[in-house]
C-alpha cells in the first residue's frame, strides 16, 4: 500500500499550525505570542520555519496559503 501524498501542511508542527492561524487572522507576532503564551521571537522563528516548509515568500503569501488550506 502506498502512503497518501503529504503536502506542505502535513509538515507543520501543531505549534506552527497555531502560529499560522494566528498570523492569518491578522495578529502581529507580539499579539500571537501573547495568545500562544510564547515569546515574540519564538513566533518569528515559527514564521521562518513555516515559510520554509510551505515555500511561501512572505506573510501575505502565508495567509493565502492558510486560506487555501482551510486553516481560517
Amino acid at each position: 500500500m502506498d502512503d497518501p501524498p503529504h503536502g506542505p501542511i502535513d509538515q507543520l508542527t501543531p505549534r506552527e499550525l497555531e502560529t499560522l492561524r494566528a498570523i492569518a487572522l491578522g495578529l502581529s507576532a507580539k499579539e500571537a505570542a501573547k495568545l500562544l503564551n510564547i515569546a515574540p521571537r519564538t513566533v518569528e522563528r515559527h514564521i521562518d520555519h513555516i515559510r520554509l516548509k510551505t515555500r511561501t515568500r512572505n506573510r501575505s503569501h502565508m495567509v493565502a496559503f492558510a486560506i487555501a488550506n482551510g486553516l481560517v
